[in-house]
C-alpha cells in the first residue's frame, strides 16, 4: 500500500558554488532572458533585491527569484548569497510538480542557462535534493501507523503521556562518507523524516534530504587535513541526483511496505 501510493508533493534541488561574487541586476535581467529561452516560458516573474542597499558592492548579497504558476502547483529559480564572503547558491523548486521527467528536464535546463549566461569558471561544492512525498496506509491512519507498526510504542506508554495522541514523527541521519568508487553519487549524507500532519492524520508524510558536499565531515573522534584525493566531484547534472534521491526514496518506503505488510 505505501509504495502503490507514493506521491511526489514538492522538490527542491540545490547548487553551492563559488568563488562568490556580487551579480548586478544587469547580469540578472541575462539570466532572467536565458532562462525563458531554455524553458520556452516567457512568463516567468522576476524580482531582484540587495541585501544591503547601503554597503559596497563587493561586500553586499543579493536574491534573484524567477518563478510562475503551473497548474496547481508552481516552478521557482532563485540565485542568491546572503553573504558575499560565502558561496553563491541556485535553489530550484517545484511544489505539485506534473511528472519526475518534467522536473529533471526543467532543472537541467535552468541550471545550464544560469551557468552558462554568468559566464565565467564556477566550482560547485555542494549539491541537494529535497523530496516532500506522502503515502497512504491501508487503515487510512497514518497516526496509528507509525506509533504501532514503524515505532512499535506499546499502548500504556501512549497513554501515559494523555490522550488523545495527535502527532508522531521519526527522524533518521546518515553522515556523507566520500565516494568509495569512481562513482561520484555514492556516500551522500540522507535525513529522512517519516511524520503525520496534524491537519491531515490520515497519511504519512515523508521528507528526505539528500546531500552531496565537496569535502565529506571528518567521523567526531577524527582530525587531520583534508585528503585532495578524496574531493568529490559536483560535476553532474541536477537530474542525476534528482533521479537517484528518487530512487533511494522510493526504496527506502518499499522497504517499510514489506517490514510493516503495508
Amino acid at each position: 500500500m505505501l509504495a502503490n501510493s507514493l506521491r511526489l508533493r514538492g522538490i527542491k534541488f540545490a547548487f553551492l558554488f563559488g568563488p562568490p561574487r556580487f551579480i548586478k541586476r544587469e547580469e540578472a535581467s541575462e539570466v532572467y532572458s536565458a532562462i525563458c529561452d531554455a524553458t520556452g516560458h516567457e512568463d516567468f516573474s522576476f524580482r531582484y533585491s540587495t541585501v544591503d542597499p547601503e554597503e559596497r558592492l563587493s561586500s553586499k548579497g543579493f536574491s534573484i527569484v524567477f518563478g510562475r504558476k503551473e497548474g496547481r502547483g508552481a516552478l521557482t529559480a532563485i540565485i542568491d548569497n546572503k553573504n558575499i564572503n560565502g558561496p553563491i547558491r541556485i535553489l530550484l523548486e517545484y511544489i505539485w510538480p506534473p511528472t519526475i521527467e518534467h522536473i529533471k528536464e526543467h532543472f537541467d535546463s535552468i541550471s545550464e542557462s544560469v551557468f552558462e549566461s554568468l559566464g565565467g569558471n564556477w566550482t560547485r561544492v555542494l549539491s541537494e535534493v529535497r523530496l516532500r512525498a506522502q503515502c497512504s496506509t491501508r487503515s487510512n491512519n497514518g497516526l496509528t501507523f507509525l506509533r504501532e507498526k514503524v515505532l512499535g510504542l506499546p499502548e500504556e506508554c501512549v497513554s501515559g503521556l494523555g490522550d488523545p495522541l495527535s502527532f508522531c514523527s521519526v527522524k533518521l541521519e546518515v553522515d556523507a562518507t566520500q565516494p568509495p568508487s569512481e562513482d561520484q553519487i555514492e556516500g551522500a549524507k540522507r535525513e529522512l523524516l517519516i511524520q503525520v500532519l496534524r491537519e491531515d492524520p490520515t497519511c504519512v508524510y515523508l521528507e528526505l534530504v539528500s546531500q552531496w558536499p565537496q569535502v565529506a565531515s571528518l567521523p567526531r573522534n577524527q582530525t587531520g587535513p583534508i585528503v585532495l584525493g578524496n574531493i568529490r566531484k559536483i560535476d553532474s547534472e541536477p537530474s542525476i541526483y534528482v533521479e537517484e534521491a528518487m530512487s533511494f526514496l522510493k526504496e527506502q518506503v518499499e522497504q517499510l511496505g514489506r517490514i510493516t505488510k503495508e
